[in-house]
């Protein structure tokens, strides 16, 4: 007859002749023991300090368990270990790696966890522009979407002499009847349509928008706050803003040519265009069919449309045959005739912002950026905020400690995975705490490699 399991126990099959029994009952043990490289990162960029700068708190001292400090680090680290939703914070308050690297071993208070809990958090969340009943802490989204830029600008030791603005659009779907909720017939569902903003893999900004607005237009706005405050800075320094057809409107294009910014947007083909480059299109085609290969040619033109543009500019074609098929794009650039040709401006310049995708499917996938399932714009603007900040922190982390190794150029779901999941056993003593993890971690090289590159950055601040 089978045993029956006690109270906390999960009988498995039995393995090398012996019973297999599993319990939760391990003590002060913590799964994000890796946590704590992320904690070094925090400190040397000061970003949990920074971030918590941008609200104001007008809770009663006297009644003030945590620190606003306290609740953004422990949001950001939250996401930047996979725990999005603010309900797994009612059992992370008590884990014991997390409440180190928060500073916080225990509450204050005799009926008080280490950290805060998930009603704690969701009024952090879901602050208004103005203190009320249950919402004291105010977020100030001006220094918020100042700050990101700030960051970038702070982890480059001297002014670089050219920078390329990755600018693009994603939908968000909505999770119900939320404010600015709208249908989109491009990706025809109900959603946000998030903006974003890179410089490399840097993350400028992020910013969320309602899917009845075109971002083209709506870019403008993020574009000149951006260029302005790295200008301040860095006053010499060239800018190209790079982006597909959306962003190709007259009146983000003219302010970046009375500004002196550089531009190279895809721009939508039409009759006029096609039948502009009609004699190169002929002179592909007849290559496609005489060699059976697929075939292509450049030309470079000036160009004005009939009503939208106020000026002439130049614009790049790419004439493509394949299998018989006609594949033609267009872009269109302040770039001169003589700084590159047009096939190297198309194939080496342009479409490098295709990168810039797979850097929002990190924040989107990885740090879940998506999440945007509160009632307010304001309250998922600000958790977009927050997953951002996630995202700054683990590239910044193998920014600083993981170049030349296996993580250089992994995602932030690999860096998650394979170097903070770490199952770790905390001792106490009265002078030390002591995080004792696996000696058959696969990773020990990484993590020993980013323990003394982090140590050596703290140490020259």
């Amino acid at each position: 007859m089978q045993t029956e399991c006690s109270a906390g126990a999960y009988e498995f099959p039995a393995s090398c002749g012996r019973r297999v029994v599993a319990r939760f009952d391990g003590g002060r043990m913590s799964s994000d023991g890796g946590v704590i490289l992320v904690k070094q990162a925090d400190d040397i960029l000061g970003l949990s300090r920074r971030f918590a700068a941008c609200f104001r708190d007008k809770r009663h001292p006297g009644f003030v368990e945590y620190r606003v400090e306290d609740l953004v680090r422990q949001r950001i680290m939250g996401l930047a270990l996979g725990y999005e939703d603010l309900n797994d914070h009612d059992a992370l308050r008590h884990d014991p790696v997390m409440g180190l690297v928060s500073g916080r071993l225990s509450g204050s208070r005799a009926n008080c966890a280490a950290l805060a809990g998930k009603s704690t958090l969701n009024r952090l969340e879901r602050s208004g522009q103005q203190a009320d009943r249950y919402c004291r802490i105010i977020a100030d989204h001006e220094a918020l979407a100042t700050l990101f830029v700030t960051l970038f600008m702070d982890q480059h030791e001297r002014a670089p002499a050219r920078i390329v603005l990755d600018v693009d659009a994603t939908d968000d779907r909505i999770h119900g009847h939320q404010e600015g909720r709208a249908f989109h017939g491009y990706y025809g569902h109900n959603c946000y349509l998030p903006l974003y903003i890179f410089c490399g893999d840097h993350l400028l900004s992020a910013t969320l928008r309602t899917a009845d607005r075109d971002p083209g237009k709506e870019a403008l706005a993020d574009i000149r706050r951006i260029v302005e405050q790295i200008r301040s800075r860095w006053p010499r320094v060239r800018i190209l803003v790079r982006g597909d057809s959306g962003f190709a409107r007259d009146s983000l294009m003219t302010w970046c040519e009375d500004n002196h910014v550089d531009f190279l947007f895809g721009l939508a083909g039409n009759t006029r265009l096609y039948d502009r480059i009609a004699s190169l299109s002929a002179e592909v085609r007849d290559e496609a069919a005489t060699t059976g290969r697929a075939a292509r040619g450049f030309a470079s033109f000036d160009w004005i449309t009939k009503d939208s543009w106020t000026r002439r500019r130049r614009v790049v074609a790419k004439a493509e045959w394949r299998h018989g098929n006609r594949y033609h794009r267009f872009i269109v650039t302040t770039l001169p005739q003589g700084m590159s040709d047009p096939r190297h401006l198309y194939e080496q310049i342009y479409c490098a912002r295709g990168d810039m995708e797979n850097r929002i499917k990190e924040c989107q996938m990885d740090l879940f950026s998506d999440r945007t399932s509160s009632h307010t714009i304001r309250a998922n603007q600000l958790r977009l905020w927050f997953s951002a900040a996630a995202y700054v922190l683990l590239t910044a982390l193998q920014r600083l400690a993981l170049g030349q190794t296996s993580l250089e150029t992994a995602t932030c779901g690999t860096i998650r995975a394979r170097l903070l999941k770490i199952a770790t056993r905390v001792t106490l003593s009265v002078r030390r705490i002591v995080l004792s993890m696996p000696d058959m971690f696969p990773c020990q090289h990484e993590f020993a490699l980013a323990h003394a590159r982090l140590r050596r950055l703290r140490q020259a601040i």
